[in-house]
């Protein structure tokens, strides 16, 4: 700021100078220049530092103690307890998550600011008393940590770097409409646009710098946070209510999604979160999980089922530790407390059926509905949430085998089809399921290591298989990597080879033992052209990228001369793909219409100088649409080869 006064200062002296004592209209027009130029840097550093950040809260319900007595009860209890400040404002969400957030400012850094607490209801609602106690606790640590205030300078710092470097559009048009008036007045200017682009290259350092720092001491944060929470709630309510967050977060994500995707049938729930409970249990006895008071007992190890990875590259830029760490912290102090509320903590809302509708109504509101509403009851919505899932799930036997793995044959000439058939406990044993992650794994090794030998992932170095490595071995571990996928690959073949065998073997007939191996057959083809379709869809998101730029009207017409057979592909594409009947009854009618058209007519996008925005909606929902097709009907594809093998088992 002193450094841009002065340049102010020294431009605008400089300025009024030329302009007294060699006054014509060139150096009257270069002194104003100097001046505005001095002003603009000025401007450009000044201008954010000022701004007032505001968290939007237009989502948020905020709370009173006379709304919420039993809640305030214990937030009051707590702060006590801590020795911390009571939140200036108490404010209730729909989803699984607490915080704490305040408005900041440029003043906020030098005068105390009143924190603000938000609290979701997914979360109260899949904890107990004593684990919502836990988290309280660990967002009250964070009132209690002096480090706060370094967050609120770093928080307001980021805001004005991130602005300065980004957020331009006015500054850019301030000097163009200067350096309109006269092209003598854009020669000073530039001279401000050179001074800014330096302070933007210094900036970008520096952001990185603060960052990084500031993100190493939010880590050392959370653990303070999680031991006030272990101190005044015991390890155990800290632990599991950790352990749990994801889980219930995906469960409620589930619920709201099972009410978009079926938006055409007019459903909504009389109780979303008792929805959310019944996924919770679903879930759990899917996992066998243990139940313990309603709520599933989520193991530690859960979250890492399916990631077998041997890579660790410590994340910088993570502003919590893992769950994994923390939760392991929390169990070596293993702090035992005297009261123990194991009731429901849902139980401490008042009001909920008008808390729960103001929920509803948000998260629901762009549905559009037509027709009336069916509200599901919790019964009914637990048998048709059933019915979806399993219409995306592959039946237990397979044991998550194909979780990852798809039901490939390399060389149908090399099957023996008169093999004896093996257990399906024998095929689809933990052991080859552990073998199908281990390979997923380290095809995602092998993605990341391929980006640090080629510093596209610019790191200094990871640890792979326990062993510390600088980031020049990358290549010597990938090839280690790619060995390895070789092995687990050939192994993987050789499962499904003998799951082909074991199958043709139990069909009964000449004709089913046809239609698999035409199954299989199919599968390989839709494998061999996925990539192809998914790189096409890419292709297609760049090509017509230029509509959501400002360019010529001849550089528009050009673009889609030139997409025109693009248009064409992607056209015979979905036509290809709407022949699938198995996946065209899962689309709603309104995109299925919008689809049809597209693909029957010659649309016109851009005429004389405007777009015809209806027929670009349809071009881009087109596009969008066929990528979520390629990926369903392999899916559908997977689902209904598994399906069919299932019942030549079943039938046996």
């Amino acid at each position: 700021m002193l450094t841009a006064i002065a340049i102010t200062a020294s431009f605008s002296y400089f300025g009024i100078w030329t302009i007294v004592n060699y006054p014509n209209f060139l150096t009257i027009t270069l002194g104003l220049g100097l001046i505005a130029a001095g002003f603009m840097i000025l401007f450009f550093l000044i201008k954010f530092i000022f701004a007032t950040n505001k968290t939007d809260t237009s989502e948020f319900i905020e709370v009173t103690q006379e709304e919420q007595p039993e809640l305030f009860a214990m937030i009051h209890q707590l702060v006590n307890e801590i020795k911390t400040d009571f939140p200036q404002k108490v404010f209730l969400t729909y989803n699984v998550n607490a915080s704490v957030f305040y408005n900041s400012s440029f003043w906020s850094m030098f005068f105390p600011v009143r924190k603000n607490l938000q609290i979701g209801v997914g979360l109260i609602n899949s904890l107990t008393n004593q684990e919502l106690r836990a988290i309280l606790a660990h967002e009250f640590g964070h009132f209690s940590q002096r480090s706060m205030k370094v967050g609120s300078y770093v928080y307001n710092v980021n805001n004005v770097i991130f602005n300065m470097l980004y957020n331009n559009e006015s500054l850019r048009k301030m000097h163009e409409n200067i350096a309109g008036l006269s092209s003598y007045l854009a020669l000073p200017l530039y001279i401000s646009i050179f001074s800014i682009n330096g302070i933007q290259k210094i900036l970008q350092k520096l952001y990185d710098y603060i960052n990084i720092n500031y993100l190493a001491l939010s880590r050392e944060m959370e653990f303070h946070a999680d031991e006030i929470a272990a101190n005044v709630a015991g390890s155990k309510a800290m632990a599991d209510s950790l352990q749990r967050l994801s889980f219930a977060n995906h469960s409620l994500e589930s619920v709201i999604s099972f009410y978009e995707k079926n938006h055409n049938q007019n459903w909504l729930p009389k109780d979303i979160y008792e929805n959310q409970q019944v996924v919770n249990l679903f879930l759990a006895k899917k996992n066998n999980y243990e139940i313990n008071n309603g709520f599933p007992m989520v193991p530690l190890d859960a979250e890492s089922k399916y990631n077998k990875s041997k890579l660790n590259i410590e994340n910088q830029w993570q502003s919590h530790p893992s769950t994994q760490d923390r939760i392991r912290a929390i169990a070596k102090m293993d702090i035992q407390v005297d009261y123990n509320n194991q009731s429901p903590a849902i139980e401490l809302l008042k009001n909920k059926d008008n808390l729960f509708q103001k929920i509803k109504n948000h998260l629901f509101v762009n549905l559009n509905h037509q027709g009336p509403i069916k509200q599901l009851d919790t019964l009914e919505f637990q048998q048709n949430f059933v019915k979806d899932f399993e219409k995306n799930d592959f039946d237990e036997m397979y044991n998550d085998f194909y979780f990852f793995i798809n039901p490939i044959i390399e060389d149908f000439s090399k099957l023996d089809y008169h093999a004896e058939p093996i257990s399906i406990s024998e095929l689809f044993s933990d052991h080859n399921r552990d073998l199908s992650f281990d390979l997923n794994s380290l095809l995602n090794d092998k993605q990341t290591l391929t980006d640090i030998k080629n510093k596209t992932y610019k790191i200094k170095s990871f640890d792979y298989d326990g062993v510390k490595y600088k980031s020049s071995d990358a290549n010597q571990i990938l090839k280690s990597v790619e060995i390895e996928i070789q092995a687990k690959q050939a192994q993987i073949n050789e499962i499904n080879t003998k799951s082909f065998e074991t199958f043709y073997s139990l069909a009964d007939n000449d004709l089913t033992k046809s239609q698999l191996k035409k199954k299989y057959e199919v599968m390989k083809e839709m494998e061999a052209c996925f990539e192809n379709r998914i790189q096409f869809y890419y292709d297609l998101t760049q090509r017509y990228a230029f509509v959501y730029e400002q360019i010529e009207y001849t550089e528009i017409i050009s673009h889609l001369m030139k997409n025109k057979s693009l248009e064409t592909r992607l056209k015979t594409e979905i036509s290809t793909l709407l022949s699938n009947s198995d996946l065209t009854v899962e689309i709603a009618k309104d995109t299925l219409d919008g689809l049809t058209r597209f693909v029957n007519n010659d649309l016109v996008y851009f005429e004389g100088s405007a777009y015809h925005d209806d027929n670009l909606n349809l071009l881009f929902t087109a596009i969008h649409q066929y990528y979520y097709m390629t990926f369903r009907a392999y899916f559908l594809h997977k689902y209904n080869l598994l399906n069919f093998q299932k019942d030549l088992y079943r039938a046996s």
